[in-house]
């Protein structure tokens, strides 16, 4: 129902909510034809361009009066004129009718647009502006009927009604007599945007309108002693001419049309409301990439009309998510331009830094997000802050440059006694019918004109499909009523306080004219002290959808929450979710946050993503207080795999040597469990982890594979095997013979073992037939018995199982195997030995 360009939080039947940004005027002239009233006015090619001039000029007037408040903000206009160029042809002679009469050729006008069935004049034009908004994709949009009365005595209307122009404001219309001044239309564009009258007999000092309900302070009756009235264009007579010749009007005036700036920066209050960022991000120490992700959205501030939807609305845009290195110049990560933006960036940062900060900004007005800053050590945290997970590899319970954080680390957080945080759930679907009593530290009470409080579980009269829904009970109708709207709300209030509530509800087609395909729901929030934290809108959902509206406080100072449909729609409510049970996040940079939680002591376990980080066997106890924390760094101890031979790194079987035998129940295992990180239950068995990195994967083959390899090359040892009583191999035993071997070792790639173990070939087939290597009963798995102390040339040959490692056919040395090849197996068990070299073996491990 709304272009995407339209103003965040705008409904269909916010049409002018304040004077800012883009607005398309439509006139509308209108040309008697005689058939009803006799025909006096006839619109001529000039007076159509002289009238079209002066509403050029009268929309003009307020861009220049803009410009002499701020230089943020812009406004302007679009005129579609169609339907002045063309006059919209009537039976009656407007001008020489009471001004009641504009409904009889206006909605002649409507009705043949497709409106006649709208149950206002007002409705009607309301709807056509926001076809035209979305037309001309503009932000707001308004029409002018514009009757002849260039040959009328007066240039008035009859006695009756307004003799003048008049307007209906809130983005809706005028209706002015073409002869009147360029102030007159000016002034009308006033009332469009909410302005009153303050000329005596019309606008009283009282009365209050408009975004921030600002009060008519200028109007002629202002009792306050030493008032002096300003000239303004909301006055009448000469005086509004002569504001309109000086391009003034007093700041009271002005505030009702939303132009209000409290803090003298430039930027507009319902405009100067900080982004959103919800973000964490932490820099990789070894590679310098930045890693952050979130989401940025713009905010609005409350409306406070007394008129209208008071839906809350704001112009501004996530236009960058920008970064700095300390004192440098922001720099831009990405560019959405949109009011919504989730992000999963890495960032390369090459040059060192002593702080990195982050920030949303709307480039057009200036207005960014809270400054998140941290360093090359320290995350980034929206909200109260969070802690991180390290490894501490000196041990000095600090943390170095040189020292990553955990990937994969999952946080839990709970209360310091171990208990969960403030967690309630009503639903009605679980729920018998009657009326709701407290229950779980949640009260339920319904607040409007007609109701009594009382909250009931009953099934769904408006949509059989919702089932049980909650109920509020209707004591003007005297029964029970399961649709909530803007005079019928429902209180949740709750026993303790939380950051997060989660409403669900269903939409419904009940909405007033133009709106029966959807419903908004909203939600305010307010703390113990009764004070309004926050108030959300949803947007439009489809009529029969059901949704979630969730509304957060980072401070967790939420207490009760007040729930109901919005302009003029109506909703279901069927749940109500308060809190949670534990914060649980397992981010991938190893941080976590801890916002939504209110002051006190608190509790976070970690669970370990991989068996070699060890990490305190309590949970960690920390506090909020006023509502931040300072960073939680939390140490882990790089201590061995559970699975790894530290005594002879790659006796995978624990036999005392390295041995192709080896190499193959690691092949095995990973034939049966694939590539994994080693979990807590898989502690025991045979020494798989060859390279010691908490996993299993085709790389610990290799290893093995290259140390036997290296073990022949280095060592001369004649039957391809290292025993526990060889030094081990290393870097600087493996060059203890100067004189280069006259074949060089190819150690095997890990591409080509990914390669064999790539997803189309998850298991190792058999050489000679198809059948797999677990079945084979000469397969050396962790139950075999033949990994004892038999020579592995006293052995029969493992060629069945495709496991075997042989010198090239090139060298012709033969070490005792049955066939001069040395590869390693691919799919349907062909050799593959045309393995790049690695450029150094030594480095893979």
């Amino acid at each position: 129902m709304l272009a995407g360009d339209v103003p965040f939080g705008a409904t269909p039947i916010d049409n002018g909510e304040f004077l800012l940004g883009t607005v398309t005027v439509t006139p509308v002239f209108f040309e008697s034809d005689g058939s009803i009233d006799p025909e006096t006015q006839n619109w001529s090619e000039t007076e159509i361009e002289d009238t079209l001039a002066k509403i050029r000029d009268s929309v003009d007037w307020w861009s220049d009066l803009l410009a002499t408040q701020t230089s943020v903000h812009s406004l302007d206009f679009i005129i579609d004129d169609r339907y002045a160029r063309d006059p919209v042809e009537t039976g009656y002679e407007p001008i020489d009718n009471d001004s009641n009469t504009f409904k009889r050729y206006v909605g002649g006008w409507l009705t043949d647009l497709g409106y006649g069935d709208a149950p206002s004049i007002e409705r009607a034009v309301s709807l056509f502006n926001d076809s035209q908004r979305q037309t001309h994709q503009t932000d707001w949009a308004f029409t002018m009927f514009v009757v002849d009365s260039s040959d009328d005595e007066n240039g008035f209307f009859e006695n009756g009604g307004f003799i003048g122009a008049f307007a209906y404001p809130g983005g809706l219309f005028m209706v002015v007599p073409s002869g009147r001044p360029v102030s007159t239309f000016t002034h009308e564009m006033g009332h469009i945007f909410w302005a009153r009258d303050e000329y005596p007999g019309a606008g009283n000092w009282t009365d209050q309108r408009g975004y921030y309900n600002a009060q008519n302070l200028n109007a002629s009756d202002n009792p306050t002693p030493g008032f002096v009235q300003q000239d303004s264009i909301m006055r009448g007579g000469v005086v509004t001419v002569r504001a309109h010749d000086n391009l003034v009007s007093p700041e009271s005036t002005l505030a009702m049309i939303g132009w209000r700036d409290s803090d003298g920066d430039g930027i507009f209050d319902l405009v100067d409301v900080p982004l959103n960022l919800d973000a964490i991000g932490s820099l990789d120490v070894h590679s310098d990439v930045y890693s952050i992700r979130g989401s940025a959205t713009v905010d609005t501030l409350a409306n406070q009309n007394s008129e209208g939807t008071q839906s809350d609305i704001t112009l501004a845009r996530i236009s960058e998510l920008q970064y700095r290195l300390d004192d440098g110049p922001w720099q831009t990560a990405i560019t959405p331009d949109a009011t919504h933006v989730e992000f999963d960036l890495e960032i390369e940062v090459s040059s060192p830094f002593n702080q990195i900060a982050w920030r949303a900004i709307d480039t057009h007005t200036g207005i960014t997000s809270e400054v998140l800053q941290g360093d090359m050590l320290t995350p980034v945290w929206s909200g109260i802050g969070g802690g991180f997970a390290y490894v501490d590899q000196n041990q000095n319970g600090q943390r170095d440059f040189d020292e990553p954080l955990i990937d994969g680390t999952q946080f839990t957080v709970r209360r310091d006694d171990g208990t969960e945080l403030f967690n309630r759930s009503f639903q009605a679907a679980n729920s018998p019918d009657g009326v709701a009593t407290p229950v779980s530290g949640l009260t339920l009470t319904s607040l409007g004109a007609d109701v009594d409080g009382r909250v009931a579980t009953l099934a769904s009269g408006t949509d059989q499909q919702a089932g049980r829904v909650l109920h509020y009970y209707n004591t003007q109708t005297d029964q029970w009523t399961d649709t909530w709207n803007t005079a019928n709300r429902l209180q949740v209030a709750f026993a303790g306080s939380t950051g997060r509530v989660e409403i669900d509800f269903t939409a419904l087609d009940t909405g007033s004219y133009g709106l029966e395909s959807g419903s908004y729901a909203r939600v305010e929030a307010y703390d113990s002290q009764g004070n309004r934290i926050d108030r959300i809108t949803s947007p439009l959902v489809p009529a029969g959808s059901s949704d979630t509206l969730v509304i957060e406080d980072s401070l967790g100072r939420i207490a009760r929450v007040v729930v109901s449909g919005h302009a003029e729609t109506e909703i279901l409510i069927s749940g109500i979710q308060v809190g949670q049970a534990a914060l649980v996040s397992a981010d991938d940079n190893g941080a976590f946050s801890v916002d939504g939680l209110p002051d006190g002591d608190y509790s976070v376990e970690i669970v370990t993503p991989n068996l070699i980080y060890q990490f305190p066997s309590e949970p960690v106890v920390f506090q909020i207080s006023a509502g931040t924390i300072a960073p939680l760094a939390i140490a882990a101890q790089r201590v061995d795999s559970p699975r790894y031979n530290r005594s002879l790194p790659g006796d995978v079987n624990g036999d005392q040597q390295i041995t192709a035998r080896d190499a193959l129940a690691v092949i095995n295992d990973l034939a049966r469990l694939g590539n994994r990180v080693l979990t807590a239950d898989e502690t025991s068995d045979f020494h798989i982890d060859v390279n010691n990195d908490g996993r299993v994967s085709a790389i610990d083959a290799l290893r093995v594979i290259n140390l036997i390899e290296q073990g022949i090359a280095g060592e001369g040892e004649s039957f391809s095997e290292i025993s526990a009583t060889t030094p081990p191999i290393s870097a600087a035993n493996q060059t203890t013979d100067p004189t280069p071997s006259p074949q060089p070792v190819q150690p095997l790639s890990t591409a080509a073992i990914d390669l064999v173990f790539s997803p189309e070939n998850p298991q190792l087939g058999s050489y000679q037939d198809n059948t797999l290597n677990r079945e084979d009963p000469e397969m050396l798995n962790c139950a075999g018995q033949r990994t004892s102390d038999q020579s592995l040339s006293k052995l029969p040959s493992d060629r069945p199982t495709g496991a075997d490692v042989h010198w090239l056919v090139k060298t012709g040395a033969n070490t005792g195997f049955e066939r001069p090849l040395l590869g390693f197996l691919l799919q349907d068990g062909e050799i593959e030995s045309g393995f790049a070299v690695h450029p150094s073996p030594e480095q893979l491990f």
